[in-house]
């Protein structure tokens, strides 16, 4: 049943998407990148990069090509995801600030209603963030035990891996990707050394996506893959000039993968404009839970319906104190800046 507060438009989208009882209603899984450019996968057009699992939930579910942030930091993108508020809201909008008390994750109100909530790997935000938390694990391997621990219950697990931060090491993945064959991005000079940092970033991305691959290997070996939507994201830019730490798309868009078998059709693309402010309401609607109020985005279930729907007219943007204090606020529309166009000359 649902809950008897839950608005009637809300009910009559999940009656669409079947989600009638507690019991029945589907899991959740956040896989989210560190440091991680929006375009550098296999789905999105890259054509040396090896991502296998992330270009499966692409070809499985939905792909967003215009998906942004609302800051280029860590800690306080991740802490605005999980509670569906900008940065200056959550009054943790520096890097390494802490979620204050009185915060409140999306964990919090699916926990009431019934979900077993976990996080792995890195937090970033605080022991009042790490508190509305069922279970904590520090490897994938552990996510096994996580299952174990949720039993039959319907579970919110978010998985925020460490790959691809520096410092970089080789020996990431094998075989390593050639210098050769990398990408080198407009805004960066085309040298052997830049080269070679982003091969050893790349195959820092190979070794996320193999992770993501044993998350979803269990799942399936469980029988638990059908009824989970998992979602696949970045909390900021690459870490190189004009990317982490600004407010371009380098620095703010995000790689956005959607997969939730027999709900989403596959192989879809959605190019409208999209905020993670959005995700933390989309759980809630998916779980048949009210939107907690603090939440100032909006459902993405009509989009994950219908991927051919406009989305937003504008998304918003900050960076903040990060190793320097710089405040800049952005308003991205559709129309992408004529400067990610141009080259850097040696």
């Amino acid at each position: 049943m649902f809950h008897p507060r839950v608005p009637l438009v809300a009910a009559l989208v999940l009656s669409l998407f079947g989600t009638p009882a507690v019991a029945d209603r589907p899991n959740i899984l956040v896989v989210i990148g560190d440091d991680i450019g929006w375009k550098d996968y296999g789905c999105y057009g890259h054509p040396s990069i090896r991502t296998p699992n992330i270009d499966a939930l692409a070809a499985a579910g939905l792909k967003f090509t215009n998906a942004f942030l609302t800051t280029s930091s860590c800690s306080p993108s991740r802490i605005s995801i999980l509670s569906g508020r900008y940065p200056h809201q959550t009054g943790a909008e520096d890097l390494h600030m802490r979620l204050p008390a009185g915060g409140v994750f999306i964990s919090t109100p699916l926990r009431e209603a019934g979900y077993f909530t976990g996080h792995m790997l890195k937090t970033h935000y605080g022991p009042n963030g790490m508190k509305q938390f069922d279970w904590y694990g520090k490897g994938v391997k552990e996510f096994g035990k996580f299952l174990d621990k949720a039993e039959a219950k319907p579970f919110f697990m978010w998985v925020g891996f460490r790959d691809a931060h520096r410092p970089y090491k080789a020996g990431a993945l094998k075989p390593p990707h050639d210098p050769a064959q990398v990408v080198v991005p407009p805004f960066l000079v085309d040298t052997l050394s830049t080269r070679r940092d982003l091969a050893l970033y790349y195959d820092e991305i190979g070794r996320m996506d193999r992770d993501i691959g044993r998350l979803l290997d269990e799942l399936k070996k469980r029988g638990r893959f059908k009824n989970t939507l998992v979602v696949f994201l970045g909390d900021n830019g690459e870490p190189f000039p004009r990317a982490k730490g600004t407010v371009y798309d380098s620095g703010i868009g995000t790689p956005l993968v959607v997969c939730w078998p027999g709900q989403i059709a596959a192989a879809g693309v959605h190019n409208g404009l999209t905020s993670v402010i959005d995700l933390a309401p989309t759980f809630a609607e998916v779980a048949g839970i009210r939107k907690p109020s603090t939440m100032v985005g909006r459902s993405l279930l009509p989009v994950l319906k219908d991927p051919s729907q406009p989305g937003r007219e504008f998304i918003f943007a900050e960076r903040n104190w990060h190793n320097a204090d710089e405040h800049i606020r952005c308003v991205r529309t559709r129309t992408p800046s004529l400067l990610m166009n141009q080259r850097l000359s040696t």
